[in-house]
């Protein structure tokens, strides 16, 4: 899905042109898309926790892959938004599903670099994206583009569906344990495991009869690492999502050619799995809190690179440090949210967290067209987008627990049992 929300990024030098658009009004076709993925963040999570993470994942996928690809025949730029909107609805569910349904399937002690590594494949595809424009762009138009990544998420759907499996947790705490032990078995199998007697307990999984509900999230217990992940979520995709529309237009303006601009891009995209992985290894061996300061630490640093890199030598290197140490940071706040709520909320939880996300994601663009149109310069721009990172380490330092090897049974106990 990383292919589909990038695309905006590697075309907006044409469509600004094409339209006639000013740098805010660019900003905001990125932002458009970032309203629906906010929206569709919470409504997929809410309906996850209620249908299951499987059938509202595939159907978050076929959404955002029919009206992306529609919108290669916008005429103009009101129903280009309109578009990207509606493809933004299903975009938004799939990032706070899949961390969701990792979160509940892989081993505790990997839990950590599962879901890290894992949501680096967005970015990664952002590197497809972008390698994807270099040959397409040029030779065939910005629509093409469009309708290439819009087909390459319906071909995903007919996988997801044979392939993809249920939370167990999500099965038994819904009190389907037959299903459940089917579930597991066919995961034995397909990973050459010796078949197990399994039997699944509902009450110990959090079998709830109420549903997954806004206000859970601010009970008594929850309130404050529901606030303090929000508002990094926040300042987080400011900077993330502020840098990733506008590099390219940023490269374009310093006087590189487009294709030159996408080769940056590429680059730090495709750092980002290494990126991720090694994130993930920082929480999974010193714990949340230190892995989370870390983590933000070394991303505001790499940032700042960009803003006295002086080279392309020095950029490409800044590209490579960025992608090591910031487009990974949204992946280690999934994990994060998907570990503090219990499992009968889990998908509310993280879905409302990516609500958090996309406020940062819907303002970042705009305040980069902002910092354009006030005529500051290159490196001042990448300084500014740097601080977001030193912020959150502040939030960080205020979370409740410090979650180092424990089952997301264990962790949810701990916050509960807090005064």
């Amino acid at each position: 899905m990383g292919v589909i929300s990038q695309t905006v990024a590697y075309i907006l030098p044409l469509v600004l042109k094409e339209w006639r658009l000013t740098p805010v009004e660019g900003g905001s076709i990125a932002s458009y898309t970032f309203i629906g993925l906010m929206l569709g963040a919470a409504g997929f999570g809410i309906l996850s926790d209620r249908i299951g993470r499987k059938k509202t994942l595939i159907l978050a996928v076929a959404i955002s892959g029919i009206f992306n690809g529609m919108a290669y025949f916008a005429p103009d730029y009101t129903v280009f938004c309109v578009l990207r909107f509606l493809s933004g609805l299903g975009m938004g569910g799939i990032p706070p599903l899949s961390v969701t349904l990792l979160s509940e399937l892989v081993p505790t002690r990997m839990r950590a670099k599962a879901v890290t590594t894992a949501t680096c494949g967005f970015p990664f595809g952002w590197s497809l994206s972008g390698i994807a424009a270099m040959f397409i762009v040029p030779d065939f138009g910005w629509r093409v583009l469009l309708a290439v990544s819009g087909i390459i998420a319906l071909i995903l759907v007919p996988f997801l569906m044979v392939y993809l499996a249920e939370s167990i947790r999500f099965l038994s705490g819904k009190g389907r344990n037959d299903e459940a032990t089917e579930q597991m078995c066919r995961i034995e199998k397909t990973a050459r495991l010796s078949a197990s007697e399994w039997s699944f307990d509902s009450t110990a999984l959090g079998h709830h009869k109420e549903k997954g509900a806004l206000r859970q999230l601010f009970s008594a217990k929850l309130a404050t690492m529901t606030i303090l992940v929000w508002l990094s979520y926040c300042f987080t995709l400011v900077t993330v999502h502020g840098l990733s529309v506008w590099i390219p237009q940023l490269f374009v303006k310093a006087g590189y050619s487009l294709v030159k601009s996408y080769s940056f891009s590429i680059v730090q995209s495709m750092w980002a799995l290494v990126g991720g992985f090694f994130l993930g290894f920082l929480l999974d061996r010193f714990g949340r809190k230190p892995g989370l300061l870390l983590s933000f630490m070394f991303g505001g640093l790499s940032i700042l690179i960009f803003s006295i890199a002086n080279s392309p030598t020095f950029l490409y290197l800044a590209g490579i440090a960025t992608g090591l140490f910031v487009l990974p940071l949204p992946g280690v706040l999934h994990v994060v949210a998907g570990e503090i709520y219990p499992t009968r909320i889990r998908a509310t939880g993280v879905g409302w967290a990516a609500v958090a996300s996309r406020v940062g994601s819907i303002l970042g663009p705009i305040f980069g067209g902002a910092i354009q149109m006030a005529g500051l310069g290159f490196h001042t721009f990448f300084f500014i987008f740097a601080i977001p990172c030193f912020i959150c380490m502040i939030f960080v330092s205020f979370f409740r627990v410090n979650v180092k090897n424990d089952a997301l049974e264990e962790v949810s106990s701990k916050l509960l049992s807090k005064s």
